[in-house]
C-alpha cells in the first residue's frame, strides 16, 4: 500500500509549473537545444510554455501535467494549439504519461503537431533524467526504462487478442475481471463472477466491493452510492444499445448493491444508448459510465508507470456530468 503511494505522489509532485520547470532545465542541458525560454516570461498565458530551437527549427511546447487525456479532452487540446498549425515553427504536446493506441492514430491526421509522451521525453532526455537531482523526475520515468513485459502489457495482450462477438462472452468477461483486479486491488474487493440477485432475475457479471475508506473510491461510494462496482461487459462486435443500459439500471438499488455501474464495451455505444444513459441519471439517480477497449489500455499503462488508474474513470464521470 506505501508503494503504491508512492509511486503515485511521483506523478502528483510535478503539478503544473513544475513539470514544465524541469522539462525547462533539461532542455537547457541538452547540447540539441538552446536558446530556452519559459513562455510565461516572455508573452504570458499564450496557451505555449516553453519555445527553444531545437536542431536547427524552432518548437513551440505546451506542456500538460495530467498523463491521461479522454478523447474529448484531447480535442480541446488541439482546438487551442490549432492557431499555431500554419506557423513554420514545430508545436509540441509534452505531458508525463501514454495515449492510447486510438488516440495516437486520431493524432497522425494532424502533422503540425508532436507529441513528447513519456515514453518520447524518456529516449529524449535519458542522459539528463539519470544525472537529475530531481527524485520526483526519476520516479517518473525509472519504470520507463525496464524493457521486460509488465503484467500490464501481458494484460493488454489478452484483451487485444479477445475477439469480438457473443461467442467469446466468457473470455472477455475472464480478461475483463482480471484487468480490474489487477488495476483495483486490494482498494476494492476481488471480482465476485455472475452474482444473482435473490429471485435470480439479475445476474451481474462483475461485482466488486467497495469497502475503502480513503481516497477517489470513498468519494463514489459516498457520493454515488457506489457500495459495489458493478460491471457489465458485452463483447459486441456492433454497437451497444440501450437495452444494455436498461439492463444495468436493473442491477442498480439503493437498498443492494449501489448505484453505480460500468458497461465494459468493445466499441462505442449507439447514441439510443447514450441518452438512455442521461434518462436513468436524472430520473433515477444511477450513475452508468462506459469503459471500452481504449480505456483498459489507458489504465493499464497508467498502473505500469506508476500512477493512477482512477483517473480515467475520474475522467469519464467528469465529462458524462459536464456535458449534461
Amino acid at each position: 500500500m506505501m508503494q503504491s503511494k508512492q509511486m503515485y505522489n511521483a506523478t502528483s509532485a510535478l503539478t503544473g509549473y513544475i513539470f514544465e520547470y524541469e522539462l525547462a532545465n533539461m532542455m537547457k542541458q541538452h547540447q540539441d537545444f538552446s536558446n530556452v525560454v519559459m513562455e510565461s516570461q516572455v508573452h504570458g498565458d499564450s496557451g505555449i510554455d516553453i519555445i527553444a530551437d531545437y536542431r536547427g527549427e524552432t518548437v513551440l511546447i505546451q506542456c500538460k501535467v495530467s498523463p491521461i487525456f479522454s478523447m474529448s479532452r484531447l480535442e480541446q487540446v488541439l482546438k487551442q494549439l490549432s492557431v499555431y498549425k500554419s506557423s513554420k515553427d514545430k508545436v509540441v504536446l509534452a505531458f508525463p504519461g501514454e495515449l492510447s493506441s486510438k488516440q495516437k492514430s486520431e493524432l497522425r491526421k494532424h502533422d503540425w503537431l508532436t507529441i513528447w509522451d513519456i515514453d518520447k521525453l524518456s529516449k529524449i532526455f535519458y542522459s539528463q533524467i539519470r544525472r537529475s537531482q530531481s527524485e520526483e523526475l526519476k520516479r517518473l520515468f525509472e519504470k520507463n526504462e525496464l524493457f521486460s513485459t509488465t503484467e500490464e502489457d501481458e494484460l493488454l495482450t489478452q484483451l487485444n487478442k479477445c475477439s469480438k462477438g457473443t461467442r467469446h462472452w466468457m473470455a472477455y468477461q475472464k480478461i475483463c475481471a482480471n484487468i480490474l483486479e489487477h488495476l483495483f486491488c486490494p482498494n476494492l474487493g476481488k471480482p465476485i463472477i455472475e452474482l444473482s440477485d435473490h429471485v435470480r432475475a439479475n445476474r451481474r457479471d462483475i461485482i466488486m466491493a467497495n469497502y475503502c475508506d480513503e481516497g477517489y473510491w470513498k468519494y463514489l461510494r459516498g457520493r454515488y452510492r457506489a457500495d459495489y462496482i458493478i460491471v457489465d461487459s458485452k463483447n459486441y462486435s456492433s454497437k451497444v444499445d440501450k437495452s444494455c443500459v436498461l439492463q444495468m439500471a436493473n442491477y442498480l438499488k439503493d437498498y443492494g448493491p449501489g448505484m453505480f455501474g460500468i458497461i465494459a464495451l468493445r466499441t462505442e455505444p449507439k447514441e439510443s444508448a447514450i441518452h438512455t444513459q442521461r434518462e436513468i441519471w436524472m430520473a433515477h439517480n444511477k450513475l452508468i459510465i462506459f469503459i471500452n477497449d481504449t480505456d483498459f489500455e489507458q489504465m493499464l499503462m497508467l498502473k505500469k508507470n506508476g500512477n493512477n488508474p482512477e483517473e480515467v474513470i475520474k475522467q469519464k464521470i467528469e465529462d458524462f456530468r459536464l456535458g449534461l
